[in-house]
């Protein structure tokens, strides 16, 4: 009798055994462990912003290799921050996603034509979902590079709008979950403000010019040298006209070059109040004009002598091209009065030695007279230059 008992024991024990490691495996989960037991983390994930600045719009391109490959039906979702709602993916659409690499993308299941490797993607709240056509498969070891969001304005995912590591999830979803899975995250920072700042570089030099220089092609050459403050024109003889000149040079950086103006207070004036009047003949002739030597007419003493500028800067800012003359020398002779007539300019930096008209130009003026000129020893007027960086 004992052993009988014995006997019909040892299955109820076995039996009840067998329920509480059944009910065990249930309450930890066991069967989905058995049906992912070839599940394994993607390799070489990545995901590359084309803008990680706060709150604003990005492109993601999302790299990984998969190592179980995908099966028909299969369904991977990429959750952005899968435990926030930090990205805002509001009007995002399918048009916005591109697989690259690694299978052939169809708009929807619809789109399914049954060639090899066709998968099309889905957008929802917060994830994009790639879901493999049927009866298609992709095979182990397959490199992806999807970019999800374009470049095109709205067709871009929002940044959070507060710095730090955000995850991005890939995962398995719906009926048939893709089997591998990984995370990777991006970094959201503050944009870096590179600055920097340049001194303003400008120096103007007057320089002197000796004598026998020509200047702007005029047939007259310089009679006598000048001075960084002076411009000692001498004796002037009736029918000779003389020329005397400075040179100009220029050193700066501003962005839009300079600009150089000439003036004179009054014109050449002496102590008994005679005047070498200006070019021509007293008409302070405003457009340059060729060297015309002055009438001499009895009793108008505004055309017994006069005097005007020019410069060998052909291109200056205020007029057309060659408004001093071009292979031949114009004067000007509304100068004075302090009436300034731009001699020099160039519309960029530049360096002194980079030429005439660019970094240097000679500034010419001419005077003549007739034997009806008033004799002084003592005719007068002050130059002004002024030199303007233009930034």
């Amino acid at each position: 009798m004992n052993s009988l008992s014995i006997a019909l024991r040892l299955p109820g024990r076995t039996l009840a055994i067998v329920l509480m490691l059944a009910l065990l495996a249930w309450s930890i989960g066991l069967p989905s462990w058995i049906n992912r037991a070839d599940a394994a983390g993607l390799n070489f994930v990545s995901d590359t912003l084309s803008d990680s600045d706060l709150g604003v719009d990005s492109a993601h391109r999302l790299r990984f290799t998969t190592p179980n490959g995908f099966s028909s039906l299969e369904n991977m979702r990429v959750s952005f921050d899968p435990s926030t709602t930090a990205f805002d993916l509001t009007g995002f659409s399918t048009t916005s996603i591109t697989i690259v690499a690694g299978a052939t993308q169809v708009a929807n299941i619809g789109s399914c034509t049954g060639a090899a490797s066709q998968m099309y993607p889905t957008v929802n709240a917060e994830t994009v979902d790639f879901t493999m056509c049927t009866g298609d498969s992709i095979a182990s070891s397959t490199a992806f590079i999807i970019d999800i969001g374009t470049t095109t304005a709205g067709a871009l995912i929002n940044n959070p709008a507060t710095a730090g590591s955000y995850v991005i999830n890939i995962d398995g979803t719906g009926a048939t979950p893709f089997v591998d899975e990984a995370d990777t995250r991006v970094a959201i920072i503050d944009d870096v403000t590179v600055t920097a700042a340049v001194d303003t570089i400008f120096t103007f030099s007057i320089n002197a010019v000796g004598p026998g220089a020509t200047v702007n092609d005029d047939v007259t050459t310089t009679s006598a040298s000048s001075t960084a403050t002076s411009v000692p024109f001498g004796i002037l003889a009736p029918g000779v006209p003389k020329l005397l000149a400075q040179r100009l040079l220029v050193d700066t950086n501003a962005l839009n070059g300079f600009s150089v103006t000439v003036q004179s207070d009054v014109t050449l004036t002496a102590g008994n109040g005679a005047t070498i009047d200006e070019f021509i003949d007293n008409a302070a002739t405003a457009s340059t004009t060729s060297w015309t030597t002055p009438l001499g007419t009895m009793g108008s003493p505004d055309t017994y002598g006069h005097w005007g500028v020019t410069s060998d800067d052909n291109v200056v800012s205020s007029t057309t091209p060659n408004k001093w003359g071009s292979g031949y020398a114009l004067y000007q002779g509304n100068f004075t009065g302090n009436n300034p007539v731009e001699v020099f300019y160039h519309n960029a930096a530049v360096q002194n030695t980079a030429g005439i008209g660019v970094g240097s130009t000679t500034v010419a003026y001419k005077a003549q007279i007739t034997s009806l000129q008033e004799a002084a020893k003592d005719y007068t007027a002050t130059l002004t230059y002024i030199a303007t960086p233009v930034f």
